[in-house]
């Protein structure tokens, strides 16, 4: 109830501030609105016979006087026989008291910007132009623009995945940065909403040890309009999820997940008002999360198709409020299928493919926008309305940037945060009863026991993802850190192993000519100890380092069988591998992302080991003819 009182009295601000400024005209999309498309289109402005609006030229008062009549739909006569093609729409001026007489003389001239917004607040519209003696047209129509529209901005994130720190390696802004680019967008606009789609709770030890209660006062601080749940919201059980919920400040929705009694387990749509206008949203999650997280943390739940879901209640929504806005954790492909089956929305904001979409799509005159992932950057969109009519828009993402001041107050949240994981991370997870071989000069250049180890779990990580059952795996040794000790395993030993939380388990389909390629990369600079060189699971194969780069692997086998270079394969990797990093470009294709950090990964399995001792197998075989 203090969330929708609050929402309630924001949108009463916004819609008194709306009547007494006609417009936010303050505020500075991402990539600049002109209004002059929309204006052309619906024939409010006509172009030359060579289609050209004319835009630097100076304008005119007579100029104004006709757009301002078509934007006000005002009947118009025909000149009558003799007169000016410029006198009716003086007469009409007049009319309304918005010009005098005098104003006749010189109405063909080119006016100054006091004598346009004179006019212009005769007939009820605020304009915003620098003071000087010539408009040009351009300027007048943007400053008409954004007079007679109403202007909902809209930051959005997804896929966090508990990034809260900058880190300017990664360029991850860190909740911090991110809040100050929050305060700076609502100063410039009262009309703001703040969504989140999902994935939020999960990702990395600052929320993975706390099950995603760690950064509830940061989500709080940040005062989000609403968030859906995304599919690693489920990871903790449903339980935990639903627990989340009652301690955030702001509604988590979702309408495609049904509890045993055919009952949504979360609250479907959520509806406020901004700017004068009624909206609704609908949040929806992928419809494999089944197959993305253990079965015990959605036991009992159905997952409905977005799509058929989506069909069912846009239009009920439609009856409800003036727009429709879906806010999704589905992936761009998917949000592309509701937009082109589902009319009526004016906008979805998406998640789950890690999509960084710096230009929106429109589908079916449905605009999608996505925000990255990690913090890398933070989305904004923003909407011109005449009526009911979308005419503007404007969407893309602000990326990283290290001058960006961090606001104070949730700096102290983040860094309150990162002191505690100390005293978390000394958790005793597993034993290894023998020295986990870890050490650079090892897993650079050799089959060590831990790369074993590690690609194993990969490996078998993959077998629960249905349809993604990995056929072998590699990870690249630069991503082992450390060598650890015979003993016990602390989360801290696991972090300090395996430190780069943006590592996620992966997987990828490519031929056996492909996989021998990527075989080829990850041995090609041995001799330096790149970090490329690859620790694997379900292969082996043997490599002469003396040889060229590029002709050193001499035989492969999958399993007992011998590599066949036409076969299909899925490989379990590492996201920044799949995407082509460490030379592993024969791996840059589409590949599934399955979000889980390697950390989280192996700390799952070796809680449920309890007890390891890996070996050396003779996986990988160095020989020299």
């Amino acid at each position: 109830m203090k969330k929708a009182r609050r929402i309630t009295m924001t949108a009463f601000a916004s819609v008194v501030f709306a009547a007494m400024m006609g417009t936010s005209a303050f505020a500075a999309p991402l990539h600049p609105v002109s209004h002059a498309d929309w204006m052309a289109k619906k024939s409010i402005l006509s172009a030359g016979q060579n289609g050209d609006l004319a835009l630097d030229r100076n304008v005119t008062l007579v100029e104004e006087l006709v757009v301002l009549a078509k934007l006000k739909g005002a009947p118009i006569a025909a000149p009558a026989k003799g007169e000016s093609w410029a006198a009716p729409y003086l007469a009409w001026a007049k009319a309304q008291g918005a010009v005098a007489e005098a104003d006749f003389a010189n109405a063909t001239q080119a006016a100054s910007s006091a004598k346009l917004a004179e006019v212009a607040k005769q007939l009820g519209y605020t304009l915003s132009l620098e003071d000087k003696a010539t408009v040009t047209r351009g300027e007048l129509f943007n400053a008409l623009g954004e007079a007679v529209t109403i202007h909902i901005t809209l930051a959005h994130t997804n896929d966090t995945h508990g990034h809260i720190q900058e880190d300017q390696s990664q360029k991850e802004f860190g909740f911090a940065k991110i809040a100050t680019l929050l305060k700076e967008w609502r100063a410039e606009n009262p009309n703001f909403l703040l969504l989140d789609a999902g994935d939020t709770f999960q990702g990395t030890v600052f929320v993975n040890q706390f099950k995603g209660e760690s950064i509830l006062p940061i989500l709080n601080s940040l005062d989000y309009t609403l968030m859906t749940a995304g599919n690693h919201e489920f990871d903790f059980g449903y339980e935990q999820l639903l627990k989340l919920r009652d301690s955030l400040d702001y509604p988590v929705i979702n309408a495609n997940v049904f509890t045993a009694d055919g009952k949504n387990l979360l609250v479907p749509t959520y509806k406020t008002e901004i700017g004068g206008k009624k909206f609704a949203f609908a949040g929806f999650v992928a419809e494999d999360t089944p197959v993305l997280t253990h079965p015990n943390n959605v036991k009992g739940l159905t997952f409905k198709s977005p799509v058929e879901v989506a069909k069912a209640i846009v239009p009920e929504l439609k009856k409800e409020a003036d727009h429709v806005v879906v806010v999704s954790h589905i992936g761009v492909d998917i949000d592309r299928e509701i937009a082109k089956n589902v009319p009526g929305i004016d906008l979805i904001v998406g998640g789950h493919s890690h999509t960084p979409l710096k230009t929106p799509e429109v589908v079916n005159g449905t605009y999608i926008v996505q925000d990255w992932e990690y913090g890398k950057s933070l989305g904004r969109a923003d909407l011109y309305y005449l009526g009911e009519e979308l005419v503007a828009f404007s969407g893309g993402l602000k990326e990283y940037d290290a001058d960006i001041q961090a606001d104070p107050e949730v700096d102290k949240l983040v860094k309150d945060i990162v002191s505690q994981i100390d005293s978390v991370m000394n958790v005793v997870i597993a034993k290894s009863e023998v020295p986990l071989d870890g050490d650079r000069v090892l897993v650079r250049a050799k089959e060590t026991n831990v790369g074993n180890l590690i690609a194993d779990i990969m490996l078998e990580r993959t077998q629960s993802i249905k349809g993604h059952e990995a056929d072998v795996a590699l990870a690249n040794g630069g991503g082992i850190r450390t060598q650890l000790n015979a003993g016990d395993i602390t989360k801290k030993n696991l972090y300090t192993l395996l430190p780069f939380e943006n590592n996620t388990l992966s997987i990828v389909e490519v031929t056996g000519a492909e996989l021998r390629a990527a075989l080829e990369n990850g041995v090609s600079q041995v001799e330096t100890g790149a970090g490329r060189f690859p620790q694997i699971s379900g292969m082996s194969f043997t490599f002469n380092p003396t040889k060229p780069a590029g002709e050193r692997v001499i035989e492969v086998k999958v399993g007992d069988q011998p590599l066949d270079l036409n076969k299909t394969y899925k490989v379990a990797t590492i996201d920044f591998l799949a995407a082509g990093g460490d030379g592993y470009e024969t791996f840059k294709k589409p590949f599934f992302n399955t979000g889980l950090s390697m950390y989280s990964v192996v700390e799952e399995a070796l809680i449920k080991r309890q007890v390891v001792n890996p070996k050396v197998e003779g996986r990988i075989v160095e020989v020299k003819e």
